[in-house]
């Protein structure tokens, strides 16, 4: 099946991605995928590559409900990190904050772009 739509990542997280070190990413909007569905990996706003995932999971949860496991499946090595990396991203850490939790796996490489 061809990926139907596109999902922007950081530049460092896709090495993770294609690895399995990171299998989740949380946003503080909700993010236009659907479970189920295949989406090639973008680094920037202009290019695609040629790599895909796969939506397994889509919910919401409260930041502060996040526990080292969560932050594992993010491809950090702890909770701290992981908020770290937050703060630096969206400038402030609120428990309260709901976030959208995409679960996904790596779903290799698209041989028809």
């Amino acid at each position: 099946m061809k990926p139907n739509l596109t999902f922007l990542f950081k530049k460092l997280c896709v090495e993770q991605i294609i690895q399995g070190a990171k299998t989740a990413t949380r946003r503080p909007f909700r993010p236009m995928v659907k479970e189920g569905g295949r989406y090639h990996i973008k680094v920037d706003f202009f290019k695609s590559l040629p790599h895909k995932i796969l939506v397994k999971r889509l919910y919401e949860q409260l930041l502060g409900k996040m526990n080292p496991h969560d932050a594992e499946m993010e491809g950090y090595t702890s909770l701290e990190e992981f908020r770290e990396e937050w703060e630096s991203i969206y400038r402030t850490w609120d428990p309260r904050q709901t976030v959208w939790v995409v679960e996904f796996e790596y779903a290799g490489v698209d041989r028809n772009p």
